[in-house]
């Protein structure tokens, strides 16, 4: 019952139809139905569906509106429209989330200053931290250069080195890296030749 509700469209999980059929058993341990007549059977109503919490629409908002469900762009444009602060915090977060995507670091002074003016403490506290990196912020924002795989390979080290508890020397650390390295090569290269 609950896939050819998921095949019609339901988006919610089995439990309401679990709780739902339950009522029709004759005893907990039993899976026999009773005879019930429709016509008698008092409706069932299905509970109100709770609003999405915050990081739900803070997840949203950082979508491409192409990414978003209909009714999740139609939500956070109904929010927008019933509150002024609301509409500008998402239009900021969406040129914020746009200027990364398409490294269009020149516009981020402009957005900074947006930001200033609007006076949502969040989002100027997160305005502050941009500043206190300023440089590095509008480098990672303009240039197409990126240490990210660097900074991958670093922390992939530290977390080998946390999993050894202090203990060992570098030839250790040294043997562990190397071998995952040659396991993670293989790897590759067997899915190379699979396809």
């Amino acid at each position: 019952m609950y896939r050819e509700l998921k095949e019609q469209g339901y988006t919610g999980s089995d439990q309401p139809i679990v709780r739902f059929l339950a009522q029709f058993r004759q005893e907990k341990d039993e899976r026999l139905f009773k005879q019930a007549d429709p016509s008698q059977a008092t409706p069932i109503q299905a509970p109100p569906k709770r609003p999405p919490t915050a990081l739900q629409v803070a997840h949203w908002i950082t979508f491409k509106r192409e990414q978003r469900l209909d009714w999740q762009q139609s939500y956070l444009d109904q929010r927008g429209s019933q509150d002024a602060q609301i509409a500008q915090t998402y239009q900021l977060m969406e040129e914020f989330t746009t200027m990364l995507r398409e490294r269009e670091g020149e516009r981020l002074d402009e957005w900074l200053d947006h930001v200033e003016k609007q006076g949502v403490s969040e989002l100027q506290s997160f305005a502050q931290g941009l500043k206190k990196d300023y440089d590095a912020v509008k480098a990672g924002l303009t240039l197409k250069w990126s240490d990210g795989q660097t900074e991958g390979q670093v922390n992939r080290l530290k977390f080998l080195k946390r999993q050894m508890y202090g203990r060992g020397g570098f030839q250790l650390r040294r043997l562990r890296v190397l071998h995952r390295t040659e396991t993670r090569r293989r790897k590759l290269s067997a899915l190379k030749e699979a396809c």
